[in-house]
């Protein structure tokens, strides 16, 4: 087995799982389909609004409803998903609502559309991996107790909760976050759970919020914004480990997967997927993929339609040039529109800004500048 670099700023022995492939090239949605969980790792890189919340997000939107399978549908087509990626929280505290989803997303788009899911081991028993393995899952990635298998007892339940997985007609990883100076702890665990899995996931660790006082604690050093020092190097040692003494296994493929391999490509991947069927004739994509149109303020939120229709028939602003976003209260156009009348926008005591934004469902803002 040969060690690798890949393309996508990762390393990698053996082929990348297919959950993998697809994700690096933006081609997966991903459903967190809930931020309640079984386990209490203090590692958990999630955010207050999802963390222990009974909620369901769609990529970047929050769906009205955790049932709104319509509504993560929808998102799934305006990216032309591949895929789909299943995370939380743990799926196995709502399994009823993880199957439902997968099965409608099956239905929607056919048996080829390749949905993997994380799965934390404490609720994992031969009826709930049953169930969720009818359901149509392609991949399945466990998130065990890998920092206690030096622990008979733990190791044992482990590999249990992991070989259930073996009876059905899916993949079998695991995916677990690379603490720094663990090597050991990690090695141990690869070692036990050779000849159970097919792949391992070694996630660069990366902080939150609600997780940087523990690594605070820990005097973990961070870079790059978000990733842990030292992450990387005991990734590799044990990658190098595997490859000297691993030989005549089952587990065949290793993949680390970088902070950056997730923001520079799975993540702007999907972007690019999505802002070609969400761009609006009034938008300039700008290099970075992003949308640079002008937003009008209306002075109240109950002449904005009357404000659109003004506007286009005293300026004579084509109407696809010219949108109400309900959502934000707010009319966009186009830059060069925005600034040819900006004086008179102001006469009318209109608030109008050049904004940059994300192509996601909540248009994250990336700058904005009052003219």
């Amino acid at each position: 087995m040969k060690l690798q670099k890949t393309s996508y700023e990762s390393l990698a022995i053996g082929k990348l799982p297919w959950g993998c492939r697809f994700c690096v090239e933006g081609q997966k949605l991903v459903l967190f389909i809930t931020g309640k969980c079984s386990r209490k790792c203090y590692y958990c890189p999630l955010p207050e609004s999802r963390k222990n919340k009974e909620v369901v997000y769609a990529n970047e939107r929050k769906l009205s409803d955790v049932n709104s399978i319509a509504e993560a549908v929808e998102e799934a087509k305006l990216m032309d998903a591949k895929g789909m990626g299943i995370t939380g929280g743990d799926p196995l505290i709502v399994l009823d609502r993880t199957c439902k989803y997968v099965m409608a997303f099956k239905k929607r788009f056919g048996r080829n559309f390749h949905i993997h899911i994380y799965l934390p081991t404490l609720l994992a028993n031969e009826k709930n991996l049953g169930k969720l393995a009818k359901s149509g899952i392609d991949e399945v990635r466990f998130h065990p107790d890998f920092l206690n298998f030096d622990n008979p007892q733990i190791r044992t339940r482990e590999i249990e909760k992991i070989n259930f997985a073996n009876k059905y007609k899916w993949k079998v990883g695991c995916e677990i976050p690379v603490i720094p100076k663990t090597e050991d702890k990690m090695i141990l665990f690869a070692y036990s759970v050779r000849n159970y899995i097919s792949f391992l996931n070694l996630n660069e660790l990366e902080t939150s919020v609600l997780n940087a006082p523990f690594f605070l604690k820990k005097k973990f050093t961070i870079y790059g914004n978000t990733a842990v020092k030292g992450s990387k190097e005991s990734a590799l040692a044990v990658m190098k480990w595997v490859q000297r003494n691993l030989k005549n296994c089952r587990l065949k493929q290793l993949h680390y997967c970088s902070a950056r391999t997730k923001d520079f490509f799975q993540y702007k991947n999907r972007l690019k997927r999505r802002l070609k069927n969400v761009f609006r004739p009034y938008d300039r994509i700008t290099t970075d993929g992003t949308l640079y149109r002008a937003a009008i303020y209306p002075k109240s939120k109950l002449n904005i339609k009357k404000l659109r229709k003004n506007l286009v028939k005293e300026f004579s602003i084509p109407s696809r040039l010219i949108e109400i976003d309900y959502e934000r209260m707010r009319i966009l156009t186009s830059a060069e529109i925005a600034e040819r009348l900006k004086d008179e926008l102001r006469k009318m005591s209109l608030k109008v800004a050049l904004v940059e934004e994300l192509p996601t469902y909540d248009l994250l803002p990336i700058q904005s500048e009052l003219i």
